[in-house]
């Protein structure tokens, strides 16, 4: 019975992920997952900049774009697009594309966000959070509570 998995079981993930296992449909949706991994490649840079690929269902591509203007440029462009994507992929999996208007989050990491330099506190707000946390003996929360409290004054 060793090996043998009860009928109705889960199937194991590297079972599913590799060999003989990888279920058809399973297989071609990881394939799909090329089109967001290359999507910058498929597209060229300006057009990836103001798209997002949202979703394949059925051989329909649903792409958000950022813009009215570049909405409109894209209609014109779709048959190219699908092509592009589609010799990408290697196989005919995208038959048409359809547009919709969204807002377009920038990739994690792409760009380096530049944050203002914190608002120094007075030497009257250094003095009353030392002098709140003074007596506190547990460090872990006298750090906690300074954080918290220097946040609160730079708001202020």
């Amino acid at each position: 019975m060793a090996g043998k998995r009860p009928k109705g079981s889960p199937e194991r993930i590297s079972k599913l992920l590799t060999g003989s296992g990888l279920n058809p449909e399973l297989g071609a949706r990881l394939k799909d997952l090329v089109i967001w991994e290359s999507w910058d490649q498929a597209v060229g840079p300006a057009i990836a900049a103001r798209t997002r690929p949202l979703r394949l269902v059925g051989g329909v591509l649903t792409v958000v774009v950022a813009s009215g203007p570049w909405m409109q440029q894209l209609s014109f462009m779709k048959t190219e697009l699908r092509d592009r994507i589609n010799t990408m992929l290697g196989d005919d999996r995208v038959r048409e594309i359809v547009l919709k208007a969204g807002r377009i989050q920038q990739d994690i990491g792409t760009t380096e966000t530049v944050r203002p330099a914190p608002k120094p506190l007075s030497s009257q707000q250094q003095d009353q959070i030392a002098q709140q946390l003074g007596e506190l003996d547990d460090a872990e929360l006298r750090q906690s509570l300074q954080a918290l409290m220097e946040q609160y004054y730079r708001r202020k």
